[in-house]
C-alpha cells in the first residue's frame, strides 16, 4: 500500500534515482517505460511522492532488481558513482551499465549481510600511492609492488590464494562472477562501505589474476567510485598504465622472475616455449602476461608474444603443462570471506539458500553445493582457546 512504502520514501527515491542512473537511462525514458508522466518520476526520485506496491514492482522489474532490495533499509546502502568509459549508446554500453549494476548490488549485499552478522566492516589495509605526472613509471610500480609484498610479509614466491589475501589481509571484498566476455572486472572504493572488486569468471583464472592485481593497483591510488573494465582497453591514462604495471610486478615479482626462469634454463639446458609456459603456470598468470613481463625486464626480445600468438601457443599448451605439472586452475563460486559469512547466515537460520543466491547474484545449486561441501567438512570440536 502506498501508505506502507510512504515512510520509506526518502531512501527508496534515491535508491530509484541511482537504479536508473546506473542503468544510463533518461528520466524520459524511463518514465515512458513505466507509464508515468516525467513530472512524476521526477518527484518520485526527490522523494516529494510515495510509491503504490503495483508503481514499485513495475520499477523493479523495469531496472532489473528485487522489490527487497528497494524497500530493504537495514543497512545505509553505499552508493558507487560509475566512471563510465564508453560512450552512452554504443555498443559497449549496455555491458558497462549491467556490470556497474552488478557490482553495485553485490557491494549493498555484502553490507546487509556484514550487518546481520554483526561483523564489523572490513578497513582496507593498503598503503596509498599517488602516480607521479613524471618521472618512471615501471620504477613507481616496481616500488610498490615490493613494498606492499614487504608490507603483507608474503615474501618473494607465488601467491597461491590471491582472493583470500585480498579478503583477509587488504580488507578487499572479491566477487567472481560471469560478465559480458569484453569485460574483464570492475573496482569500487568507497570511503564508507570499503573496497570491492568484481572479475569474470567466464575467464580462465590466471586472466582473473592478472585483472585482479591491475585492480588492487586502482586501490592503491584510491580513486572513488566505481570503474569498469573492457578486456585490451584503450583507455590508457597514467594511472591505468600504472596499475596495468603494478599488477604484474605484484604477481610475479621480478627477482624471482629472474631466478626461476635461470633454473630452468639451467636445468633443461634451454629455455623453449616449454619453459616459458612453466613460468606461467608456476605465477598463476596468463601467458601473455608472462611473456610481456620477460620482455619488460629485458630477459626476450621486445615482440616474443605477438610471434607466439602468430605459432599458434595458446590455451590448449597452457592446459597440457599445467597438468604435467599438477596445478589445479579451476575457480569457486564463493571467494573464502563470502563463503565463511554465508555458511554462518545459513548455519543461524538467518538466511535462506534462496537468499543468499539471490543477494549474491549465485546458482542456487552451486550454493548448495558449496554449503553441504562446508557442512561435510566441519567436524565441529570445541577447543579452549586462551583470551
Amino acid at each position: 500500500m502506498a501508505t506502507e512504502n510512504a515512510s520509506r520514501a526518502d531512501s527508496l527515491g534515491t535508491k530509484l534515482r541511482r537504479a536508473r542512473e546506473m542503468l544510463r537511462m533518461t528520466q524520459g525514458v524511463a518514465a515512458e517505460r513505466l507509464g508515468l508522466a516525467r513530472t512524476t518520476l521526477v518527484a518520485i526520485e526527490a522523494s516529494k511522492r510515495s510509491l503504490s506496491n503495483a508503481e514499485l514492482r513495475a520499477f523493479a522489474e523495469l531496472y532489473g532488481m528485487p522489490e527487497s532490495e528497494l524497500v530493504n533499509d537495514d543497512v545505509a546502502p553505499v552508493e558507487l558513482s560509475v566512471d563510465f568509459r564508453s560512450s552512452a549508446g554504443s555498443v559497449l554500453s549496455d555491458d558497462e551499465a549491467q556490470v556497474a549494476t552488478l557490482l553495485n548490488r553485490l557491494a549493498n549485499s555484502t553490507l546487509q549481510l556484514e550487518s546481520l552478522l554483526k561483523q564489523p566492516a572490513p578497513i582496507v589495509d593498503l598503503p596509498t600511492v599517488t602516480v607521479t605526472k613524471t618521472g618512471s613509471l615501471e620504477r613507481q610500480a616496481e616500488d610498490a609492488a615490493m613494498n606492499l609484498r614487504s608490507r603483507l610479509g608474503i615474501g618473494l614466491g607465488p601467491i597461491q590464494n590471491l582472493a583470500a589475501l585480498l579478503e583477509f589481509e587488504m580488507g578487499v571484498r572479491v566477487y567472481e562472477r560471469p560478465l559480458p566476455s569484453r569485460i574483464s572486472g570492475g573496482v569500487a572504493f568507497d570511503q564508507r562501505g570499503g573496497a570491492f572488486v568484481l572479475l569474470n569468471s567466464r575467464h580462465p583464472v590466471y586472466r582473473r589474476r592478472v585483472t585482479c592485481g591491475h585492480e588492487v593497483g586502482h586501490l592503491l591510488i584510491r580513486q572513488l567510485g566505481l570503474v569498469v573494465h573492457f578486456e585490451k582497453d584503450t583507455y590508457q591514462g597514467r594511472e591505468e598504465r600504472f596499475c596495468d604495471l603494478f599488477g604484474i610486478a605484484f604477481l610475479a615479482p621480478a627477482p624471482t622472475v629472474r631466478r626461476k626462469a635461470k633454473e630452468l634454463k639451467d636445468t633443461f639446458g634451454i629455455f623453449s616455449v616449454r619453459q616459458l609456459l612453466m613460468l606461467a603456470v608456476f605465477f598463476g598468470i596468463s601467458i601473455e602476461a608472462m611473456t610481456r613481463r620477460l620482455e619488460a625486464l629485458d630477459m626476450l626480445p621486445q615482440g616474443t608474444y605477438e610471434g607466439l600468438r602468430g605459432q599458434g601457443i595458446g590455451l590448449e599448451h597452457r592446459r597440457k603443462v599445467a597438468e604435467e605439472m599438477s596445478v589445479a586452475e579451476e575457480g569457486q563460486p564463493f571467494t573464502p570471506r563470502s563463503l565463511l559469512l554465508a555458511s554462518v547466515a545459513y548455519e543461524r537460520e538467518l538466511l535462506s539458500e534462496q537468499q543468499i543466491a539471490s543477494m549474491f547474484e549465485l546458482n542456487l545449486v552451486d550454493v548448495r553445493r558449496a554449503l553441504n561441501g562446508r557442512d561435510a567438512d566441519s567436524q565441529e570440536v570445541v577447543l579452549d582457546l586462551a583470551e
